[in-house]
């Protein structure tokens, strides 16, 4: 297994299981701030999350969660 710890702005402490991930989007919304929703294996919009980086420690937690999905890829 491959897990990715992040913690966000609102003390949310997760390991994500990036072996169950099965779809990660990073964009912007619509006031220019950077989102990331991620969809796990079974598709249900429930077993998803989504983190806005409102604040330097969301960014971080979008960025952890980039390089470690990036480094899974190799």
């Amino acid at each position: 297994m491959n897990f990715v710890k992040i913690t966000t702005s609102d003390q949310d402490i997760r390991w994500i299981n990036l072996n169950l991930v099965s779809r990660v989007t990073i964009g912007t919304d619509e006031s220019g701030v950077e989102v990331l929703v991620a969809v796990f294996a079974d598709g249900s919009v429930d077993d998803s999350f989504r983190i806005r980086g409102t604040d330097d420690v969301n960014k971080a937690a979008i960025l952890e969660i980039e390089r470690a999905l990036n480094h899974h890829c190799e």
